[in-house]
């Protein structure tokens, strides 16, 4: 239990410090001279950056071990903190988020050391526990970034962060056992930054494939969700950037509830495949109320049940695809689904955008509401099929 609750306080602080960076990483962009154009390119470089290098960083994980890799991910968060801090130009703030997004391998790494130590049966439960951490440092990350965020020192947030993340690597350098002994790597599984792009060759039409499809289909949803929420509630509600940050707060508020309550009771009932289809369905109507909302309870309702909803996929998915996986493929296949959902944040915003301006506001939700459903129904026969 120790090991698991050191990766545990690792992710949660890894995910506070994060989490503190959100409110106040535009406003000192702009600081920088950055608009609103090259504001929104600091989040799709941190998304590519991890999209290539999670694949490539989880098959580290399977040969090298998953200690090694969790210290780096670690080690590469300070860094990127206090480089943001020290930031003189924008070049600098853009060099830090490419680094934090390349180091970014905790989830994953975390959820191949929990498929290493825990049965399968049990791994959905533990992976949502792990997936709580996550919930708790994005309820409490933001506000504490937004308090300590002041003209006088705006990069305050970004060494407070830092110093989270050494102690974070503190812990884990005292506490974290490895989970499994070196391994060779197999023939044919290079260790390039283009890894992402084949991998995702090789797993085409098969259950993981699928799989994978499934995880980029709900993260397009919700990173659309992300990206139009307070343009949403701004335009219908007239809410400040301080009534979405409570609803926020809220939102991982219910994922870790869904995440430490529900989840492993409905996988013990149903099995994880229904759990996904549960989660899914909870996922695409939450959107769908938001999308209808005009009025402050629906509003409320609707982001509570979306919250739920992801809860239950994400730990659910890692879990699946731990069990499609041999001992030797754990780090590359969870990383590929890590991947996967980087790259729908790098399309999920940009698209919702257009949809909001060009469309109308409630229409980014509605939409992500059918293509989370089509996408399920269209790859869920495979999920039967061979790895």
């Amino acid at each position: 239990m120790g090991a698991f609750a050191t990766i545990w306080l690792a992710l949660f602080l890894d995910l506070f410090g994060f989490g503190i960076v959100i409110p106040v990483l535009p406003f000192y962009a702009t600081q920088h001279g950055a608009s609103p154009t090259v504001v929104a390119l600091l989040a799709t470089t941190f998304s590519f950056a991890q999209f290539v290098m999670s694949p490539v960083l989880g098959r580290m994980s399977d040969v090298h071990g998953r200690r090694p890799i969790m210290l780096f991910s670690i080690a590469g968060s300070c860094m990127s903190m206090l480089v943001l801090g020290f930031a003189a130009t924008l070049w600098m703030v853009f060099l830090a988020r490419l680094v934090s997004g390349i180091c970014n391998a905790n989830v994953s790494t975390a959820n191949a050391y929990i498929a290493d130590r825990v049965p399968p049966a049990d791994r959905a439960r533990y992976m949502g526990m792990m997936g709580s951490a996550i919930g708790m440092g994005f309820v409490f990350g933001p506000a504490v970034g937004g308090l300590l965020s002041t003209e006088a020192m705006p990069e305050l947030p970004f060494f407070f962060a830092a110093g989270l993340a050494a102690l974070n690597f503190g812990m884990a350098w005292m506490w974290l056992p490895e989970s499994r002994g070196p391994q060779r790597a197999g023939p044919g599984r290079p260790m390039s930054p283009f890894f992402a792009l084949s991998r995702l060759k090789e797993v085409r039409g098969t259950a993981l494939g699928a799989l994978t499809v499934i995880s980029f289909g709900f993260f397009i949803a919700f990173s659309a969700m992300e990206a139009t929420f307070a343009l949403l509630t701004e335009a219908r509600l007239g809410w400040t950037a301080r009534d979405t940050g409570y609803v926020f707060s809220l939102v991982g508020l219910s994922i870790a509830f869904s995440q430490a309550v529900l989840l492993g009771r409905l996988v013990r009932r149903f099995g994880e495949k229904a759990t996904l289809t549960i989660g899914i369905v909870i996922q695409a109507t939450g959107l769908c109320i938001l999308g209808l909302a005009y009025a402050v309870p629906p509003m409320v309702v609707g982001a509570a049940v979306l919250a739920v909803g992801n809860g239950l996929v994400s730990p659910t998915t890692s879990a699946m695809c731990s069990r499609m996986s041999s001992a030797e493929d754990q780090g590359l296949n969870l990383g590929l689904i890590q991947s996967a959902s980087a790259l729908a944040r790098i399309f999920g915003p940009a698209a919702a955008g257009l949809i909001f301006e060009h469309v109308a506001p409630g229409a980014p939700m509605l939409v992500g509401a059918f293509v989370v459903l089509m996408v399920f129904l269209l790859t869920a026969p495979r999920l039967q099929r061979p790895t």
